[in-house]
C-alpha cells in the first residue's frame, strides 16, 4: 500500500514537469515567432522607405529639369527673341535697364517687407 501514494506522487511531480516544459517551450516559441514577426514588418518598412525615398529623388530630378527650362524660357536673349517671332511689337530693353539678381529671391523680399513694416512702425506716433 505504501507504494500507490509514492507513485502517485511521482507521478504528479513527472506530470508537473511535464507540463511546466510544455509550458516553457509554447513562450520560448511564443517569442520566436514574435521576433521574426517584427523583423519582417521591420523589412517590409524599409523596403516601403526605400520606394518613397526613389520616388523623391525622381521628382527632385525633374523639378530641376523644370527649373532648368524656365530659367532657358525666361532669359532675356529667349526673350527678345520670342517678342520678335511673334511679333508682339513690344519695345526691346536697353542693356542698362537689365538687372541680374544674384542673392536669393527669399530673403531679398523678407528684408524689404521686414524694413516697411519697421519703417512704418517708427512712422505712426503711439
Amino acid at each position: 500500500m505504501n507504494r500507490k501514494p509514492k507513485n502517485r506522487v511521482a507521478n504528479r511531480i513527472l506530470n508537473q514537469i511535464i507540463i511546466f516544459s510544455l509550458l516553457m517551450l509554447t513562450m520560448v516559441g511564443g517569442s520566436v515567432v514574435v521576433t521574426v514577426w517584427m523583423r519582417h514588418q521591420t523589412s517590409r518598412s524599409a523596403n516601403s522607405l526605400q520606394v518613397i525615398e526613389q520616388n523623391i529623388a525622381m521628382e527632385r530630378r525633374a523639378l530641376a529639369q523644370l527649373d532648368v527650362e524656365l530659367t532657358v524660357a525666361m532669359s532675356t536673349d529667349k526673350l527678345i527673341d520670342l517678342n520678335r517671332s511673334l511679333g508682339l511689337g513690344l519695345r526691346e530693353p536697353v542693356y542698362t535697364q537689365i538687372v541680374h539678381v544674384t542673392e536669393n529671391v527669399e530673403t531679398r523680399l523678407y528684408e524689404k517687407s521686414s524694413n516697411s513694416v519697421l519703417t512704418a512702425s517708427l512712422s505712426t506716433p503711439n
